[in-house]
């Protein structure tokens, strides 16, 4: 088997009357998830869609994505899924720059599509999910669902899945029908996941998380997928105890709010057995892991790496640590080195970059070859992130090389930010960097630093409306300060160490915090 499209069918023809998905109150078994994506497919395919065809996907977590993705990835077609956070001019970027000839929005998106329709001249095929002024996706399920077959190869594409970039427009990620089922067998292996198992996830959709590790990995398995519609820090224990969940994958920044929450007596109450994440706030793993009666798994991975680094199955997390190399198919290599500017191996305990090979790397950038040959350098994908490995072997990530900025799960890349303010006409020149007010909870916020444009007076409103319409909102800036010059080289290179040095920024005099509506 190569395609997810013969794993569909295989699982369809070994336990048709199993439940596979659980939503709220719904469930769908093998059989029934086999004739939808089957109906869906046909839908597509009666509308002329074909292998190779994109198709942008504007769904919130519901079962009709995965009808949807499973159905495009059945007609060897390639889905683009979009970030539902994204404005409508960052959305119409990725729909022209992948060039979907499809698009299919659902409620949480509505809004957003008659704006697309008037900037995305190249799509042909306009769907909608709840009603709305495009071909509804639901009357696919009248269908006979007897598409064509196209063959389907493992190097076939699948997904392309947009990251922010950091010389400014996000990067297409292009992964492979093959990508799908080596990371989903060796995140099987890793965690340990049996067909008995039921997890949840609250990780979106459209996100690389979700689809490599939640779903195709309990496709693998065979187990139970439990899909919450989207994260509540107050109902997420009460979801594993009405769904019986054992599993569950989160973000770190999902642990972390989690954690703070003031204790409770029931916080340890629940079926969990291993909670999968990139960790938990520094320091307190094991105490996570004792509140809430749970075995902490990290994992650490990129859209351009899912199959990468996990705990090690039935061992205990190491504080601070990743992970080592996730355990593979037989076979199959997965190569975790950490090394120095000149690409050597640095020894244990000595900083460097991570970098990663095996068979599960991003194809390509799409539409950008000297990128992809730049990350992929020596046929080995240079993460731009720094880390160590101890004396046990286990990987520390020490931060980003890389111009981004993480925050609650979502990478910002710090150019297209800087971008977006350099087209108002009051600033000369900005930067912005990630900082950690002591709110944050050890999570990146968002801080530009603006010099104001010869004649013109700086307005944090009016440039934080500027932001809010070209930016999707996680990416605006919280904190603001103006300089007369930004710090730089002899090379005129800006040394961003030198911006928000000096602590944390809600101390900072000067300095306007979005969140609360006042100068530091």
């Amino acid at each position: 088997m190569y395609s997810v499209r013969d794993l569909i069918e295989a699982r369809a023809a070994e336990r048709p009357d199993r439940v596979y998905l659980v939503f709220e109150d719904r469930e769908f078994t093998f059989a029934e998830m086999d004739l939808r994506s089957r109906q869906v497919a046909q839908g597509l395919a009666d509308r002329g869609l074909k292998k190779g065809d994109r198709v942008a996907v504007l769904l919130e977590n519901c079962p009709d994505f995965l009808h949807l993705w499973w159905g495009i990835l059945r007609l060897g077609a390639v889905m683009v899924p979009v970030n539902l956070r994204l404005t409508a001019s960052e959305a119409a970027y990725i729909v022209d720059h992948s060039g979907s000839r499809a698009l299919v929005v659902g409620p949480a998106a509505a809004h957003l599509l008659e704006p697309l329709r008037g900037r995305c001249r190249a799509v042909e095929h306009w769907l909608s999910l709840g009603g709305g002024p495009a071909d509804a996706l639901e009357s696919f399920y009248s269908l006979a669902g007897d598409p064509e077959r196209p063959p389907i190869e493992a190097d076939d594409d699948a997904v392309i899945l947009y990251t922010s970039g950091t010389t400014g427009f996000p990067k297409g990620v292009v992964h492979t029908h093959g990508n799908y089922r080596i990371t989903a067998e060796s995140f099987v292996r890793t965690a340990e996941l049996k067909s008995s198992d039921r997890l949840l996830t609250a990780n979106p959709l459209f996100h690389v998380n979700a689809q490599f590790y939640s779903c195709i990995g309990t496709l693998t398995a065979g187990s139970v997928f439990i899909l919450a519609p989207r994260f509540s820090a107050s109902r997420m224990w009460d979801w594993t105890r009405r769904h019986r969940a054992n599993k569950v994958v989160m973000l770190l920044a999902l642990t972390t709010i989690l954690y703070q929450r003031p204790a409770a007596a029931d916080d340890a109450d629940n079926p969990v057995e291993i909670v999968v994440a990139g960790g938990a706030p520094a320091g307190c793993y094991h105490a996570f892991e004792e509140r809430f009666g749970v075995r902490l798994q990290t994992i650490y991975s990129l859209t351009e790496a899912p199959l990468s680094l996990m705990s090690p199955p039935g061992m205990r997390c190491v504080d601070g640590a990743v992970g080592c190399a996730m355990v593979t198919p037989d076979g199959v290599e997965n190569r975790v080195l950490i090394v120095d500017e000149e690409n050597r191996e640095a020894p244990p305990g000595t900083a460097g970059e991570i970098v990663l090979r095996n068979p599960a790397l991003m194809k390509a950038y799409l539409r950008d070859p000297e990128a992809t040959a730049a990350a992929m350098a020596g046929g080995w994908l240079h993460t731009g992130d720094r880390g160590l490995r101890d004396e046990k072997g286990w990987i520390h990530f020490l931060g980003r090389a890389k111009d981004v900025i993480r925050k609650k799960g979502e990478n910002i890349g710090a150019a297209e930010v800087e971008g977006v303010l350099a087209g108002h006409s009051a600033v000369a020149e900005a930067a912005v960097v990630g900082v950690r007010p002591a709110d944050a909870a050890g999570e990146e916020e968002v801080m530009a630093f603006v010099v104001a444009a010869e004649g013109r007076r700086l307005s944090w409103p009016d440039l934080i409306a500027h932001c809010e319409a070209n930016l999707a909102d996680f990416k605006v800036p919280r904190f603001w300060r103006a300089l007369e010059a930004l710090p730089k080289t002899a090379t005129n290179r800006v040394v961003k160490a030198r911006l928000g040095a000096e602590g944390p920024p809600e101390a900072a005099a000067g300095t306007f915090d979005r969140a609360s509506k006042r100068e530091g």
